[in-house]
């Protein structure tokens, strides 16, 4: 016989609980279903709207180019810095600046993504032309 925590004998037996049981299987299932088609439809709803690019230069903006045209902008008040449109993405492409940092960020192509060139005090923004809200960005 067992004792209680009072030390007096019991006759009941101590029984273990499983550490998962079928409802916490079926539990889990329905879970991960639901994360499973979030992140399905989040995946195929896609921006609609023209994706253009903003070139900023000191806060100001120094042009707007579409993504749909390849080429290579320079701003105009600092002409050391180059970016590059092409594939519907825009990048810098070079930079006078010690570290490269601007140009390792690779191209951009999701509306409200950035890259910034802090040393030249350039910044390059992807955004959509029809006013569509954009709901996140994940990187």
């Amino acid at each position: 016989m067992e004792k209680d925590s009072n030390g007096k004998n019991s006759n009941r037996k101590l029984t273990r609980r499983k550490f998962i049981v079928k409802g916490d299987l079926w539990l889990l299932l329905c879970l991960l279903g639901v994360l499973a088609f979030h992140f399905f439809a989040a995946r195929e709803r896609k921006a609609e709207g023209e994706r253009y690019a903003e070139i900023t230069v000191e806060g100001q903006v120094d042009a707007v180019v579409s993504l749909s045209e390849d080429g290579v902008y320079t701003p105009a008040r600092r002409p050391a810095v180059q970016i590059q449109v092409r594939d519907g993405a825009v990048g810098f492409v070079h930079s006078d600046c010690p570290d490269k940092i601007c140009v390792h960020s690779g191209f951009l192509s999701t509306p409200g993504q950035s890259a910034a060139c802090l040393p030249n005090k350039v910044v390059l923004r992807v955004a959509l032309r029809k006013g569509q809200p954009v709901d996140s960005v994940t990187y």
